[in-house]
């Protein structure tokens, strides 16, 4: 159980909270996730295309390392929407 002490310092955060970010508060408050936000979901697209695109490149031109830069990207994006869908 909390101390008064404590309580009364949530209820400063939750007030503070809610008025600073509502719908964050809000989103909180029902136990739903926020809306993914479309830039940061327009530079995911971004960065697998470019992945893909330095996978393909390095495979046509005979330069390993262009081809190991395609793979480390690719590795990365793939990484990053595992981790994105995880929280």
């Amino acid at each position: 159980m909390l101390s008064h002490h404590d309580r009364t310092e949530l209820e400063k955060i939750e007030r503070h909270l809610e008025i600073s970010d509502p719908d964050l508060a809000t989103a909180l408050r029902e136990g739903r996730r926020r809306k993914p936000r479309a830039l940061k979901t327009a530079l995911l697209i971004a960065m697998d295309v470019a992945a893909v695109t330095l996978l393909v490149v390095g495979l046509v031109l005979p330069d390993p390392g262009v081809t190991l830069c395609g793979i480390l990207a690719l590795t990365g994006t793939v990484w990053t929407h595992v981790a994105r869908h995880r929280i």
